[in-house]
Formats: C-alpha cells, sequence, structure tokens
C-alpha cells in the first residue's frame, strides 16, 4: 500500500512540472542595420521579431536579454546600439543598468534584463492545484483503503 501511494505522489509530481522555455530577446546591433536597430528612435517591436536565446538564431546562446548603448564623444562621434542575448560570466550580472568610461572615453551603458521581450522565461513551475488534488486524493485512498 505504502508503495502505491509512493507512486502515485511519484506521479503527482512528475505531472505537475511544466516544461520551461527559453527566454526571447529582441536581437541587433545599430552598425549593421539601423533601419532595424535605430540609434535615436524609439525601437520598433512590430518590425523586429525575437529571437530564442537556446537556438541556432542567437548570435549568442544565453539566459537573460541584453541593450548596449555606447557613444563616442568628440569629432567623428558615433552612437551603437546592441540588443542581444546574454550569459553569466566571471564577473556575474548586475540587474538593471549599469554604465561606464573606457579607456578612450567611449560612454557604455548596459541594461540586463530577464523576461521575455525584456524578458523572462518561463521556468520549472509546480502546478499547485495538482499537488493539492493529488494530495487529498493519496489521503482519501489512505482512509479508504
Amino acid at each position: 500500500m505504502a508503495k502505491l501511494e509512493f507512486l502515485a505522489v511519484l506521479l503527482g509530481l512528475f505531472l505537475s512540472f511544466q516544461e520551461g522555455s527559453a527566454i526571447q530577446c529582441y536581437q541587433c546591433d545599430s552598425q549593421e542595420n539601423s533601419d532595424l536597430c535605430p540609434q535615436e528612435t524609439p525601437f520598433d517591436t512590430t518590425i523586429n521579431a525575437m529571437v530564442d536565446c537556446n537556438s541556432f538564431e542567437a548570435n549568442t546562446p544565453g539566459q537573460f536579454c541584453v541593450k548596449i548603448y555606447q557613444e563616442s564623444a568628440g569629432y567623428g562621434s558615433w552612437i551603437k546600439i546592441t540588443r542581444r542575448c546574454a550569459s553569466q560570466t566571471d564577473q556575474g550580472i548586475a540587474w538593471g543598468c549599469r554604465w561606464s568610461w573606457d579607456n578612450v572615453g567611449v560612454f557604455r551603458n548596459t541594461c540586463y534584463c530577464q523576461h521575455d521581450a525584456c524578458n523572462s522565461a518561463g521556468s520549472m513551475s509546480l502546478n499547485v492545484m495538482l499537488v493539492a488534488l493529488l494530495g487529498s486524493v493519496s489521503i482519501a485512498l489512505k482512509k479508504w483503503l
């Protein structure tokens, strides 16, 4: 009897997990295509498709999204916007936005997020109602049998 209950609970737990999907991020580079990844106008989500960060379409596979804004100052200045998937590095992840200047004076603002379209993936989530139902059935079977 205990073995049957154990198998019922194990089966219920197995069925109550839902497979998570990979995060989806926008992917573009303003130096490669300024129409799809504009530097100054708002980003148009209707002409840009998200990529699955675990697919072959992702230039850089990852578990979260990043937007990088770079701007040089002075004569011949430029702006570059990069949107893509990202992975954790040795330095870790600084959620939100962080800015810095590099050694040649280029300003860089890097923003990390973890929700689809900036961007959170569905994760392994426990279906609470199913677990409650299985628990009730298990208790009822224990009393009934």
